[in-house]
């Protein structure tokens, strides 16, 4: 209809009406344009919520999973102390003998921070990380994914400088348990089996046990760190979230 007006008009050179119709169109595509605009802009607010709630949950499952390793490498530590006095003395009292049997038995463990990468992954493979508009939040996630990055380095390096401190303790050591057992699992005293006159004048022994502290007390340090900068970064996403 506008377009035939608008013929008729230019047959007629009635200028006028042309400017009017010309006019009208220029408005229709100019709302029409606006109205995408206002839709992609408000698809967008969606799919960022989306993305920082997912987010949330990532982070909130690598805060989880590292502050369970956090208790256990302290855990470690403090077994560790306890098993170096003892062996100072050459004396192992009962209420010490399963602290001891789990300072030999879980020498060394150690795991480097935890980050779940999903939607960190989804949003750099598909180029919407600057869905995410708050940049603040952008720059947590890039500097605590670097952090991690860095710790995963540094732990192959620590792991690579200790594992020899680790297999000479594990070679004094009688394991008598049996089956699969999960990794962080406690054992009790009769579960393994060593030499006590030799590992307590053993200096070597003493010497491997303390570097393995140090080496796993260093990665804990790292873990703490990641861990405070994912609960730093989840109290941000909160904050955007809130209504």
């Amino acid at each position: 209809m506008i377009l035939r007006r608008l013929t008729t008009a230019l047959r007629k050179q009635d200028w006028f009406t042309v400017a009017i119709e010309t006019l009208i169109v220029v408005f229709g595509v100019f709302i029409g344009l606006q109205v995408n605009n206002w839709n992609e802009a408000r698809q967008n607010r969606i799919d960022e919520r989306g993305y920082l709630e997912r987010l949330a949950e990532d982070i909130s499952v690598s805060i989880e999973q590292n502050e369970q390793r956090i208790a256990f490498m302290d855990r470690q530590d403090r077994n560790i102390t306890v098993a170096l006095e003892r062996l100072s003395r050459c004396e192992f009292p009962i209420e010490d003998r399963d602290t001891v049997a789990n300072a030999f038995f879980h020498v060394g463990k150690s795991l480097p921070p935890a980050l779940v990468r999903g939607v960190i992954n989804e949003l750099n493979a598909t180029g919407k990380f600057q869905f995410i508009s708050n940049s603040d939040i952008r720059d947590a996630v890039t500097a605590m994914t670097e952090a991690v990055d860095s710790a995963d380095l540094v732990f192959r390096t620590t792991l690579a400088r200790g594992n020899p401190h680790v297999v000479y303790v594990e070679s004094q050591i009688e394991y008598k348990l049996s089956g699969a057992r999960q990794g962080d699992v406690d054992i009790v005293w009769g579960d393994i089996g060593f030499d006590q006159k030799f590992v307590c004048s053993d200096l070597r022994f003493r010497k491997a046990l303390s570097a393995a502290r140090y080496y796993t007390n260093g990665t804990n340090k790292q873990v703490i760190e990641v861990a405070d900068a994912q609960r730093a970064l989840l109290a941000m996403i909160g904050n955007e979230l809130a209504p």
